[in-house]
C-alpha cells in the first residue's frame, strides 16, 4: 500500500504560442480541464502500474469547479475514501490551477484557493500502516508534516516531495526529492552535486535533486552524489506533472525492492514520456512502453 498525501486540485490546461508581454494579448490554441495537484498526480501514475494507493488530501470545497473536479476523480478510478465529499466545507471554493503551456513545453501557472486548503479528513483517521510507503508534498502546511510525523510514528517509510525547511521531518534512510525550482542552482550539476552532498550529510536520507532537461543529482547514505543524464523526451508537449511522475516511477520501484539505479532509471525514463503528452493525468506510460524506451535509449540507462 502506498498512501499518498498531499494536493488534489482541478487543472485548466491552455496552450498557447507564447505568453504575452504586458498589456499584449494571445490566442489560446487549446484548453482542456484535467485532474492536478501533485498528490492526486502521483497517485494516478500508481493506480495505472496496479499498486493499492490510498489518497488523502485537501478538501474538494464546494461550487462548479468541486463538482468538476470530483466528476474526474470518480473517473481516474483512485479510490476517494480518504478524501472529504464535495460540499465540504460549504463556503471554501476548489483549488484550482490555471497552466499556460508554451510551445517547448514549459508551462506556467496561477493558482486559486490552495493558501486556504485544509485535510478533508482528520489525519488521526488516515490508514498509517507499519512497514508500507508514506508520500507528500507540503503544500499544505503544517498538516502534510503532522500527517508525516504520524506516518513515521507507525512505522511507515517516507518518501518527501519539496519539503526542505529546517523542522521538517526528514529522517535517516527516507528518500526526499526537490526540484531546481526550490533548491540547489539551475544548469550548474557542479554546485547541485556539492548540495546534495551537505543535504545528505545533514539528513542521512536519498535526494534527488531534479533539474528539468538538464537530467537530477542523486545521493544518499554509502552512495556518492553524482549528476544522471535525462531520457530524451521523444517529443515536448508539456513538462505539468513530470516530477510527480518521476515520484511515482521511483515508488513503483522502492515498494519492489528494486535496485536503487533501476529505480532511478525507471523514474527517469518515466518522466520523460510524460512530457509527451498535454497534461499531468491525460496519459499514464505503461510499463511495457517505459521499459522498451530504457532500452531504446542504452547510452542513457548504461549511465545509471
Amino acid at each position: 500500500m502506498i498512501l499518498v498525501f498531499g494536493t488534489i486540485c482541478l487543472d485548466r490546461l491552455r496552450r498557447v504560442p507564447s505568453l504575452p508581454a504586458p498589456g499584449g494579448y494571445v490566442e489560446i490554441q487549446e484548453e482542456s480541464a484535467m485532474l492536478g495537484g501533485e498528490a492526486a498526480n502521483t497517485a494516478n501514475a500508481l493506480r495505472h502500474w496496479n499498486h493499492e494507493v490510498l489518497l488523502a488530501g485537501n478538501a474538494l470545497g464546494s461550487g462548479h469547479d468541486a463538482r468538476k473536479l470530483q466528476s474526474l476523480l470518480e473517473a481516474s478510478e483512485i479510490p476517494t475514501d480518504w478524501i472529504a465529499p464535495i460540499g465540504v466545507p460549504a463556503d471554501q471554493k476548489a483549488p484550482v490551477c490555471d497552466v499556460y503551456v508554451t510551445p517547448d513545453g514549459d508551462r506556467t501557472m496561477f493558482g486559486r484557493g490552495f493558501s486556504q486548503m485544509g485535510p478533508g479528513v482528520p489525519l488521526e483517521y488516515l490508514p498509517y500502516r507499519a512497514g508500507e510507503w508514506f508520500t507528500a508534498e507540503p503544500n499544505m502546511g503544517s498538516p502534510a508534516r503532522e500527517a508525516t510525523r504520524r506516518a513515521l510514528d507507525a512505522g511507515m517509510k517516507t518518501y518527501l516531495m519539496d519539503f526542505y525547511q529546517p523542522d521538517d521531518p526528514i529522517v535517516p534512510g527516507s528518500f526526499w526529492q526537490c526540484s531546481t525550482d526550490w533548491q540547489g542552482t539551475r544548469g550548474n550539476q557542479q554546485k547541485n552535486v556539492r548540495w546534495v552532498q551537505d543535504w545528505v550529510a545533514q539528513h542521512g536520507c536519498f535526494a534527488t535533486l531534479s533539474d528539468g532537461p538538464n537530467g537530477f543529482v542523486f545521493g544518499g547514505p554509502d552512495w556518492p552524489a553524482r549528476a544522471y543524464p535525462p531520457f530524451p523526451a521523444p517529443l515536448m508537449v508539456d513538462s505539468t506533472g513530470a516530477g510527480d511522475m518521476f515520484r511515482a516511477g521511483m515508488l513503483h520501484g522502492l515498494t519492489q525492492n528494486w535496485p536503487i539505479a533501476d529505480c532511478l532509471r525507471y523514474a527517469s525514463a518515466a518522466g520523460s514520456l510524460k512530457c509527451a503528452h498535454f497534461g499531468a493525468t491525460a496519459h499514464v506510460p505503461s510499463e511495457v512502453e517505459i521499459t522498451t524506451f530504457i532500452e531504446q535509449n542504452p547510452s542513457v540507462a548504461s549511465a545509471y
